[in-house]
């Protein structure tokens, strides 16, 4: 396969994501915002823990 070929299969399917998307609810955007929020927290959580971890028992020096 050439380039050309290569660019051509990807502006076909560019254009197919673009046409089976869709633009979200307000409360599909919601859901998604405290979603993504939980995860954030729970990453700052392990690393708390993890720093708190190798702080108490001096793995970390």
């Amino acid at each position: 396969m050439d380039i050309i070929g290569a660019i051509k299969k990807f502006i076909e399917d560019s254009k197919r994501i673009f046409v089976v998307s869709k633009k979200p609810t307000m409360q599909e955007y919601k859901q998604m915002v405290i979603i993504i929020g939980l995860g954030i927290i729970a990453i700052g959580i392990l690393g708390f823990l993890i720093y708190f971890l190798f702080a108490v028992t001096g793995l970390g020096k």
